[in-house]
């Protein structure tokens, strides 16, 4: 039902309704001279200001934070407290809540103790002899939160806000930020997200879940929910959200098709407590799926970051080595080195590990702990998911010559595709005898603890007793795929080939080289499904032996360069800087005597040239000095 109003009518409901705010504290423009900052346990540390907007970029965290460190260099065990200027409070107000956002290291070590308090002084023995009004520790997982806390006992007083930061040790940091003091609207719900497969078979049912937030001062005890796709679908379900917490509420009604298409619906929540919603314009959204015609077996994808220098990294090593064990034909591991000889520039920026050990699952779930207690959880949670594509292909390794041969078959329709394939070649093994190879390793002692015999192994591990497996040693077609390996139109049952090519270095052994397939979704970079490639026995095909007879020269170069290419045609050429961004694309080019010549404008350094031609793509190394 829709109903009108008169703009004036509108304006003054609106303004009636919606929370009113009496403080507000972002810390972009404090004077933290007006405020008592007091290190408690005497180590020198005390709370202050950072940017940590790319850390929580969807926060809403402008240029400053408020954090307090529970590890700089070394364990760290704070008592911060952090006091205010006076607030005072409005009176004749029973709806009176403080809101405030509170992060910790996402990526486990997140584990940090805080408290707040409403207290009539600022002396720090004063306020630690008041109750908090907040008290907790958050999960180990770290991760951002908002709380909302009913602080209406207080109004019509002038009080000090106050952050402690105490009973915790060697977790990372804890921050603060978009604090403010509302009135709060009764009955006001906020859809935060919502959650749907992102495939489904056609004429299965399948579940559309709401995550909803209590956004006003009265319990949820129901919502009225409505997803339209050119019909609503309106159902009322009970619920039971406190003040500031959130729940995932379940449409009763399914989700089902039988056309093979994409489907996008419109979501709202139409009602709260079965009245009128307080603030109508947190309540829409959007959600989309695709119907399949076949759901073929998932991999998981699980890519480790990790390090020789990496003290802590052992623990993904002993995880990666438990799932493969546990879950052999479920998953795929890839270790990605940072800082070491076994480092890959372009798959190590393009990962974005936040903390060392960490894990990208399907390239959806980020930073997440790679250790032997969870690392299978994240497969059990994934490896039945629906995915619409079948993956396949083999290799062949002719002398130093890597040939990859791949495929990837559809069953969706999808006129606007965005899909890119991409091999990643891996090495078992790997072994050095340089210091760099050398693995620290904090579990020596056993004081941290049993880690898959690591606790009896010096620190660092010398090399010599050192093999390193699952190490991703080139991608071929960039971390986020080959542009044109896949048709930008899928049909039902249409399948894309696309062949790779790599030249093994010398310091690696190709009998211990393996490829794994990825299919990329383009619009968001998540993985759609993986596949380690069968390798063959073949014979030097004519794919490889036009590779071999690829070459670039002059190499270094300065202003152009030539491609000496195995035969004249047209050829796709384009250049990458060693993060896998692409920064020059010649477009097509048709070679004259065997070769192409090339202006290049480029700082020095050391770029990949990426030459296509018929399907089939080389990638070689160019430096520019």
């Amino acid at each position: 039902m829709t109903k009108l109003y008169t703009i004036a009518a509108a304006f003054l409901l609106a303004s009636s309704l919606h929370a009113q705010v009496h403080y507000s504290q972002n810390f972009e423009t404090v004077d933290f001279s007006t405020w008592t900052n007091s290190d408690l346990d005497g180590d020198g540390k005390k709370f202050a200001l950072v940017n940590a907007s790319s850390v929580y970029p969807t926060a809403g965290f402008g240029t400053k934070t408020l954090i307090s460190y529970s590890y700089q260099n070394t364990a760290l065990t704070p008592n911060n407290l952090i006091t205010s200027t006076p607030i005072t409070l409005p009176a004749g107000t029973n709806n009176l809540f403080l809101k405030f956002q509170v992060a910790s290291y996402d990526g486990d070590y997140g584990a940090e103790h805080y408290a707040i308090y409403l207290s009539p002084t600022n002396i720090p023995s004063e306020v630690l002899a008041t109750t908090p009004v907040k008290e907790e520790t958050l999960p180990f997982e770290g991760g951002l939160h908002e709380a909302t806390v009913d602080v209406s006992a207080y109004a019509g007083q002038t009080v000090y806000l106050s952050f402690r930061h105490f009973n915790t040790v060697d977790m990372y940091y804890l921050l603060f930020d978009n604090v403010t003091v509302e009135t709060l609207a009764q009955n006001n719900s906020k859809l935060v997200s919502s959650k749907i497969d992102k495939y489904i078979l056609a004429g299965s049912q399948n579940d559309l879940k709401y995550t909803v937030k209590n956004a006003g001062a009265n319990p949820i005890t129901s919502v009225e929910l409505n997803w339209n796709d050119g019909t609503d679908h309106i159902a009322t379900v009970a619920a039971n959200i406190a003040p500031g917490a959130s729940a995932v509420i379940t449409h009763p009604t399914k989700v089902s098709y039988t056309d093979i298409a994409s489907k996008n619906f419109s979501l709202n929540i139409t009602k709260v407590n079965n009245v009128a919603d307080s603030d109508p314009t947190d309540n829409i959204g959007t959600a989309s799926t695709s119907v399949a015609s076949q759901i073929v077996a998932k991999k998981v994808l699980l890519e480790e970051g990790t390090g020789t220098w990496c003290g802590w990294c052992p623990r993904g090593m002993v995880g990666l080595d438990k799932v493969n064990q546990d879950y052999p034909d479920d998953q795929i591991t890839i270790a990605i080195h940072n800082n070491d000889p076994m480092a890959v520039a372009a798959y190590n920026s393009g990962a974005a590990f936040s903390g060392f050990p960490g894990m990208n699952v399907d390239r959806e779930m980020k930073n997440v702990d790679p250790g032997p207690d969870g690392i299978d959880g994240y497969v059990t949670a994934r490896k039945n998911l629906p995915t619409p594509v079948k993956l396949t292909g083999e290799y062949s390794i002719t002398g130093s010559e890597l040939t990859a041969t791949v495929n990837s078959k559809f069953f969706i329709n999808n006129p606007n595709a965005n899909y890119k394939m991409a091999v990643v070649v891996v090495e078992d093994g790997v072994k050095g005898t340089a210091s760099s190879y050398n693995q620290r390793n904090y579990y020596s002692g056993g004081g941290e603890g049993p880690m898959g015999g690591y606790e009896s192994k010096p620190d660092p591990v010398p090399a010599s007793q050192m093999v390193y497996n699952h190490v991703g040693r080139a991608l071929l077609g960039g971390y986020n795929g080959q542009a044109g390996s896949v048709p930008t139109s899928i049909t039902d049952g249409s399948t894309a080939s696309y062949t790779f090519n790599y030249t093994i270095p010398a310091t690696s052994i190709a009998d211990n080289m393996g490829a794994v397939l990825l299919l990329i979704d383009g619009n968001d970079g998540t993985i759609v499904n993986v596949a380690k490639l069968t390798k063959t026995n073949l014979a030097a095909n004519d794919v490889t032996k036009t590779g071999a007879n690829i070459s670039i020269y002059p190499n270094p170069a300065k202003s152009e360069f030539n491609i000496k290419v195995a035969e004249d045609g047209k050829y796709a050429v384009s250049i990458y800087d060693m993060t896998g961004r692409e920064i020059k694309n010649y477009g097509t080019r048709t070679s004259s005597f065997k070769t192409i010549n090339l202006g290049v404008n480029l700082t020095p350094g050391k770029y990949l040239v990426n030459i296509t031609k018929d399907g089939v793509s080389f990638t070689k190394e160019l430096l520019i000095k």
